[in-house]
């Protein structure tokens, strides 16, 4: 047996495969994260988490995984760090991101 597909039949979702996506505000200082979940229909996982804080770069790092759930970076296979599009090392994406948080944290304290 043939399947053939229109060029209107498109599949956006193959079967097995999954995709959620989770979105947060805070409403004080301005900050969003959004953390995106891929899976694909052999189990392979990657969730991407993404910083936008105010108007400085934005950060962003990849966890690789067999599973669907970050219970500890120990079920993390691989990481990779950006900052804006640039790839960068995992120091340098803490240091940028403790950095915005010391300011949060002044600009509260005051």
């Amino acid at each position: 047996m043939q399947v053939v597909l229109d060029d209107e039949d498109v599949i956006d979702n193959l079967p097995g495969e999954e995709q959620e996506s989770r979105f947060y505000s805070c409403q004080v200082c301005g900050d969003n994260w959004l953390s995106v979940k891929q899976k694909t229909a052999d189990g392979k996982c990657t969730i991407t988490f993404v910083h936008q804080m105010g108007t400085s770069p934005v950060l962003k790092r990849v966890a690789y995984m067999s599973n669907s759930v970050v219970v500890s970076d120990e079920s993390v296979e691989e990481w990779e760090y950006f900052k804006g599009e640039e790839p960068v090392a995992e120091s340098e994406w803490e240091s940028v991101l403790s950095s915005r948080r010391d300011t949060l944290k002044a600009t509260c304290v005051n």
